[in-house]
Order: structure tokens, then sequence, then C-alpha cells
């Protein structure tokens, strides 16, 4: 088989062209790794924030619980003295 530099210089330039397709694709699944990166970042700042909201949730729903039983027993206090 002869190979002439014609055919040397297609193969190189094919061999070029997938080194480029390569270093194009790595590119890619690294702009993508760091965009995932990124992305688990404010997926946890989101869930700590989450959090503390339903933590002040939990402590306003108490809060408000208390002001029912207060003021259901000032009401009962009221009835039982209207009552007299």
């Amino acid at each position: 088989m002869t190979t002439t530099l014609a055919d040397l210089e297609a193969r190189v330039a094919a061999l070029e062209a997938e080194r480029a397709d390569y270093r194009a694709v790595l590119a890619a699944v690294n702009a993508l790794g760091e965009n995932q990166r990124e992305l688990g970042q404010r997926v946890a700042s989101v869930e700590t924030r989450l959090g503390t909201v339903e933590r002040k949730l939990d402590d306003t729903g108490a809060r408000v619980r208390s002001i029912e039983d207060g003021v259901i027993e000032m009401r009962d206090l009221l009835v039982r003295a209207l009552d007299r």
C-alpha cells in the first residue's frame, strides 16, 4: 500500500478534527459540571432557608394556639362572671 503525502495530510487533518471535537465535548462536560455544582449549592441554600421558614411557622403556630387558649380562658371567665 502506497501512502501519499496527501493521504497522510488527510489523516492528520481527520485526527486533528477528532481532537478538536473531543476538546469541545470535554469543555461542554466541564461547563455542565460547574452548572450542576452551582445548582446544587443553590438548592442547598433554598433547603436551609425553607427549614428556617418551617421553624418560624411552627413557632408562629404555637403562639397562635397559645393566644387562642388565652382567649378561650378569658371567654369562659366572662361567661361565668355574667352568669352570676
